[in-house]
This record gives structure tokens, C-alpha cells and sequence, in this order.
């Protein structure tokens, strides 16, 4: 009888100091109380202040299915046309991003995309003709006229393959004014 006591007069006194932190932590904050209201519509930030937005996931790939590469390349060989270039951009929302593609150092495709949210994809498709062999280069670029991230991938020559062209006259065009370039902005229904 005399152990049960000690062990319940030993708990009284030290079960205090194992008190759960959250216990004598402060209620959780909701974010509002220590803040002046936004002047700006919906809130928030001020929407012509440029936030620290980057590039988390980009790359060249032959198809983007649901939203995501198949696959990504570094080379490529001229019997195949179609590139994609895609990119996952992060805290960006409500601003521009450009995808610019060069080949020989002369902007072919520039096409201008908006990023609805925080977390968007985007992807744009320029084909090639298999004359274009060499160095191609795309950009991810901000509204300012940074580059947020530079990718290339090589196109080779494949033996056999037919040779075309270039389109010397079309070769510094906007997306939209040729129906083999085109860019995509995805649904973006889980994020």
C-alpha cells in the first residue's frame, strides 16, 4: 500500500513538467490578427509587385499527357518533327510567362502565357523541319525579360531521313500564326 501511495503522490508532482506543449502553447493564430486589411480587390498582395517566382520542373519531351512529360529528351533525331517544351511553374499566379524557343540564335516561337495559380503547367509544341538540325534552345522567361530557366536538346540528322527546307521567310514567328506551333495551358483542376 505504501508503494501505490509514493507512485500517486510522485505522479501529482511531476505529471506538470509532461504537460503536452500545446497545452501552454497560445491558441493558433488565424493569420488575420496582426494584419491591416488589403486595399487591393480580393486581397492580398499588391498585384503589380513581381513575387519570387521560379521554375521547378522543366524539360523537352516528345508528348505531355495529363498535364505531365512522357518522357524527356536531350537529343533528337530528324525523322521525328514534334517537340514539346512544358514547364511547372511556382508562385507566379496572376502573372506572365513567356516559353521562347531559338534556334541559331534567332527567336522562332514566342508565345506569352498567364499563370492562373500557384502551382501551373504550361507546355507549348513547335515542329520541326528536319532541315533545322542542330542546337535548339527554349526559355522560360518572367515579365521583366529574365530568363527563369534555359533548356536545349540537340536535333540530328537521322541517315535516311527526308530532307526539307527551312522557312527562311516564317522563321521569326509568334505562336498562333503557324498551326504547327502551338502552346497549352492545361486545365488545372487539382491544384
Amino acid at each position: 500500500m505504501k508503494v501505490v501511495y509514493s507512485t500517486i503522490i510522485l505522479a501529482a508532482l511531476v505529471a506538470p513538467f509532461y504537460a503536452p506543449a500545446t497545452e501552454n502553447a497560445p491558441p493558433p493564430s488565424s493569420g488575420r490578427e496582426n494584419r491591416a486589411e488589403s486595399p487591393y480587390p480580393g486581397g492580398g498582395e499588391n498585384p503589380s509587385v513581381v513575387r519570387d517566382g521560379q521554375v521547378t520542373h522543366a524539360v523537352f519531351t516528345t508528348a505531355v499527357i495529363n498535364r505531365e512529360p512522357i518522357d524527356r529528351l536531350f537529343s533528337l533525331t530528324n525523322d521525328k518533327t514534334r517537340v514539346y517544351y512544358f514547364t511547372e511553374i511556382q508562385n507566379m499566379a496572376g502573372q506572365t510567362v513567356r516559353h521562347r524557343w531559338e534556334y541559331q540564335g534567332e527567336i522562332v516561337l514566342d508565345y506569352l502565357f498567364e499563370i492562373g495559380t500557384d502551382s501551373w503547367r504550361i507546355y507549348s509544341v513547335k515542329t520541326l523541319d528536319p532541315a533545322w538540325v542542330g542546337e535548339w534552345k527554349a526559355s522560360a522567361v518572367d515579365a521583366a525579360g529574365s530568363s527563369l530557366c534555359v533548356n536545349t536538346f540537340t536535333y540530328l540528322e537521322q541517315p535516311n531521313a527526308e530532307k526539307g527546307t527551312p522557312d527562311n521567310t516564317g522563321s521569326r514567328r509568334a505562336a498562333g500564326n503557324a498551326s504547327s506551333d502551338v502552346a497549352h495551358k492545361p486545365p488545372q483542376h487539382d491544384r
